[in-house]
């Protein structure tokens, strides 16, 4: 401490005129008269109530700080003076700002105050600036983020067949609390309630704890990662819940961690599920994976035999050229299976990309014969040979935002029984997509065709989302969105259009749509619909529904594309509904 005073006593001790003494216990012949005095007149030091210096009495880190904020104050005023103070003044000013970072920032010393003082790029500047990050993170370490939705169904007329007799009241309430644990660690979890306002039902999901520092990167609890290169392997591995809006290719419980040696081009990564699920070591360097997977055997998660699979994967640009190839192969050692996957893009042209892709899966191949409870576990079938291609053609300069867009895609995919031969794929397809240049948000037309080898089929979909009818008056907005669909397998063809007004002062949308579907158990449905924004993140939905229509506009539940699932009129109720929407 004593080193810091006298520190601050060398930055400050400039030449300045005799005053008078303006402490009684500060003789005149102290060997530190003159310093203390200096240090007076320019405001640094007050000295106590009693109007004693106190120089043999020791001073507190918060003292000291204040004399150092006051010291800033002083320099802000007359740093511009020639020679009043030099760099070696100002580094030594600048170690004092570091070491007492904390005190400062409770004294309410910001940022911008060093700046007007010391400068912009000091050394001090971006200590204070990072601790008071630091200091801002710590403010709040919890953060609660969340959803609250309440929704009442009525139905007039009722559907008996379909369920839909009996008024009922759901409400939700959704936490996503993250707590920041220290500079290395945080921990997540989701927390839902349940008919809050009945027999309320509390579930915790997607917990996790993330830890990161210098070499290593670890969660634990709900993993969330893309597929492991083309997916043989870990492609698709346990899928997440399809009414859930999270879409993982590697959606699991367990842990993740990575190993990234200093100065190295290597990594090590680590995937393991809970018990009797999998786990997995992987090796990347340069451009070359290696990776163990063991997959036990178990009646929820394979249902097959155990196996432990040995791949390996390369990827290459070609030297950053215009092309960019993967290849993965895959064995199983206990099974004596094994898989090959792998993927060529080409940069034909500035305006065509060509994609080239084919994969070789023998019979009872692991990952791909495996059952869960949404669907396979890896991109590919097994027993299974396939091939495809595709193309995308840009028809107009994706690098000038005044100029329409104009994009085509072709694609021709193939696969047949590697066991029987015959063929289990051959489809062709073509869309067309169209974005104008002034397109508000979400806005584009779409034409997509489909067309199967197999059957003899084709199906296609027209459709043009959010056309802005281009109301003249500024509080005011209009929009159309239409589509129609053709299934030749099924002979069943689907039409909707809706038409979105909005009343931007008053925070009002009102949508109205009308529905056709030739193989519905009735052909015509209506929906109509009110949705108010009474607040900032409030929202209240009061909406009718004339016969069930699945995958409608207002539904805002499908893609702008050929779907040969796609629902149509299911049931013939009357659905009322009034829904309260809060996020937070």
């Amino acid at each position: 401490m004593k080193k810091l005073v006298l520190a601050l006593v060398l930055v400050l001790a400039f030449a300045l005129p005799a005053l008078a003494n303006p402490f009684v216990d500060v003789p005149l012949n102290h060997w530190a008269y003159d310093a203390v005095q200096s240090l007076a007149a320019k405001g640094v030091v007050i000295g106590y109530p009693d109007g004693t210096f106190g120089g043999n009495r020791a001073l507190t880190r918060y003292e000291f700080a204040q004399a150092i904020a006051r010291t800033l104050g002083y320099m802000e005023q007359y740093v511009d003076e020639a020679g009043l103070a030099s760099q070696e003044d100002i580094a030594m000013l600048e170690k004092l700002v570091q070491e007492f970072a904390d005190e400062l920032k409770m004294l309410g010393i910001t940022v911008d105050d060093l700046k007007a003082a010391l400068g912009e790029n000091t050394q001090a500047i971006r200590a204070l600036e990072a601790r008071v990050d630091e200091l801002e993170k710590y403010a709040e370490p919890v953060l609660v983020t969340g959803e609250f939705d309440v929704t009442y169904e009525a139905y007039s007329p009722a559907d008996i067949a379909a369920g839909k007799d009996v008024a009922t009241w759901k409400d939700e309430t959704t936490l996503n609390i993250a707590a920041t644990i220290n500079d290395y660690t945080i921990a997540g979890l989701e927390l839902t309630v349940d008919d809050t306002f009945t027999t309320p039902v509390v579930s915790a999901d997607n917990f996790y704890i993330e830890y990161q520092k210098d070499e290593w990167y670890i969660k634990v609890g709900d993993i969330g990662l893309d597929k492991v290169a083309s997916g043989l392997v870990l492609g698709d591995y346990q899928p997440d819940d399809p009414d859930d809006d999270d879409d993982y290719a590697l959606d699991y419980e367990g842990f993740y961690a990575v190993y990234t040696p200093e100065d190295e081009d290597f990594i090590l990564k680590m995937y393991g599920g809970s018990v009797n699920e999998v786990f997995a070591v992987r090796s990347e360097w340069e451009e070359i994976g290696l990776m163990l997977t063991w997959m036990p055997e178990g009646p929820y998660f394979y249902g097959v035999n155990s196996d432990l699979i040995v791949s390996v994967d390369a990827w290459t640009d070609f030297d950053e050229e215009d092309l960019k190839l993967t290849v993965e192969g895959a064995y199983g050692v206990m099974s004596g299976t094994y898989g090959a996957a792998g993927e060529l893009w080409i940069d034909a042209s500035d305006d065509v990309d060509v994609t080239l892709d084919a994969h070789y899966v023998t019979a009872g191949f692991t990952p791909a014969n495996s059952v869960i409870t949404y669907g396979g576990t890896s991109d590919f079938a097994d027993d299974e040979l396939g091939f495809g291609v595709g193309a995308a053609i840009y028809l107009s300069d994706q690098e000038d935002p005044e100029e329409d867009q104009w994009i085509l895609d072709l694609s021709y995919d193939w696969a047949q029984a590697l066991s029987s031969g015959a063929p289990t794929t051959s489809e062709v397809g073509a869309t067309f997509t169209f974005i104008p240049s002034d397109a508000i948000e979400d806005e584009k037309g779409v034409l997509d065709i489909n067309y199967d080898l197999l059957t003899a089929s084709a199906g296609a979909f027209i459709g043009y989302q959010k056309y802005d009818l281009d109301i003249e008056e500024e509080d005011e907005a209009a929009y159309l969105t239409a589509f129609a669909q053709y299934d030749q397998a099924v002979n069943r063809a689907l039409v909707a259009g809706a038409l979105t007004y909005e009343q931007l002062a008053d925070n009002l949308t009102y949508t109205l749509e009308g529905r056709y579907d030739n193989g519905g158990v009735v052909p015509y449905s209506v929906y109509a619909e009110v949705a108010w924004a009474m607040e900032e993140n409030t929202t209240l939905t009061l909406g009718y529904e004339w016969n069930t229509f699945d995958g409608g506009v207002g539904d805002d539940d499908y893609d702008f594309e050929f779907d040969g699932d796609r629902g149509g009129v299911i049931d013939q109720a009357g659905t009322i509904t009034a829904e309260l929407n809060v996020t937070f």
